[in-house]
């Protein structure tokens, strides 16, 4: 988490980068409107992120008492964005303040002067100083126009590289989606449907999240990776299951489970959550066949892109290699500031 910032030295103000319009005057209206509305501007934002969702910051506060503050973003008076950040007093003096993967902004207003004036109207909103503590990971990917963007808004960046996934595009019909497979991952998923295993879908998280939160829970405290808590992932079936973001796939060979995925939704987007493959699943390549059904279930609710969740090239390279031969598009985000 960022610390306290000192002053910096006067000098002259950071410039946009060549070319871009002179940012437009818009405005961040905090904690109005409805659950309901909110979730209409959300599916306004196709490639949508977990973490600027309703149902992830409900579960946050619950469990880690993120207090999340909800933005709508207008242009003249009408909605073009939405962005989520979360707050947390620390021994009840200091203010800490996070956004995590976003602002997020209708395709129409995805333009470089909107983003610079929304990341300035967050910096006027959100300054920091010795009693407040801001960090915000922008979802912008990491050029050298986007860090421009944030310099000219006031941000200045945290030494670290940036977040990095893979989206797969779900437009794309089913030969498409299979055709762009790695050779390797497909001939896996081969293996799998050959292997007569059956895939079990709950799609609310009542049947099987018990079962796939004890294989988890067992399996990082062996391995010691990161991930979420498993009283997280619970809060987050409870607040994200009645609007049928849930969606739960299970693996069943010679009548015992072998491996299990959990995916949440959030608008037309929905992000690989947790996942675990035994040692029979393993053998008969399971995680393959249900990531495949779950791209597959995902494009029938009417999702357009698959967020597979970050990934790791350095230190781990066995899930970032098997997650890159879903032909996904990889992007590393612009990283950390303050």
């Amino acid at each position: 988490m960022a610390g306290p910032m000192s002053t910096p030295p006067p000098g002259p103000s950071p410039a946009l980068p060549p070319g871009t319009a002179a940012p437009p005057a818009i405005r961040i209206v905090w904690d109005v409107g409805t659950v309901p509305e909110w979730y209409r501007l959300l599916a306004a934002c196709p490639r949508s992120t977990l973490t600027q969702g309703f149902g992830y910051s409900a579960a946050q506060f619950t469990v880690e008492g993120w207090k999340p503050r909800l933005g709508v973003i207008e242009l003249a008076d009408k909605p073009i964005g939405l962005v989520v950040v979360t707050e947390k007093r620390v021994l009840g003096l200091i203010r800490v303040v996070r956004l995590h993967r976003g602002p997020l902004l209708r395709p129409e207003a995805q333009k470089p002067a909107v983003y610079a004036a929304v990341l300035k109207a967050l910096r006027q909103a959100y300054p920091s100083g010795p009693l407040r503590w801001t960090a915000i990971v922008p979802e912008l990917p990491a050029t050298d126009e986007n860090a421009a963007l944030l310099r000219w808004a006031g941000w200045s960046h945290v030494k670290g590289p940036g977040y990095r996934t893979l989206w797969l595009d779900l437009r794309a019909d089913e030969a498409a989606l299979r055709a762009g497979l790695a050779q390797k991952w497909r001939n896996a998923l081969h293996q799998a449907e050959r292997a007569g295993l059956t895939v079990e879908i709950d799609r609310d998280g009542t049947q099987q999240l018990g079962w796939l939160l004890e294989q988890y829970a067992k399996d990082r405290a062996a391995k010691g990776y990161r991930g979420p808590s498993a009283r997280l992932v619970t809060r987050l079936r409870t607040a994200m299951h009645g609007d049928g973001d849930i969606l739960l796939l299970r693996a069943i060979q010679d009548g015992q489970p072998v491996a299990g995925v959990l995916l949440l939704g959030h608008g037309k987007a929905a992000t690989y959550q947790i996942g675990w493959t035994g040692a029979e699943g393993r053998r008969s390549r399971a995680h393959n066949l249900l990531l495949w059904r779950a791209a597959l279930e995902l494009k029938r609710q009417g999702r357009l892109w698959f967020d597979l969740g970050g990934i790791l090239p350095d230190q781990a390279p066995g899930v970032t290699a098997f997650k890159r031969g879903m032909g996904g598009e990889e992007e590393e985000l612009v990283g950390v500031w303050r």
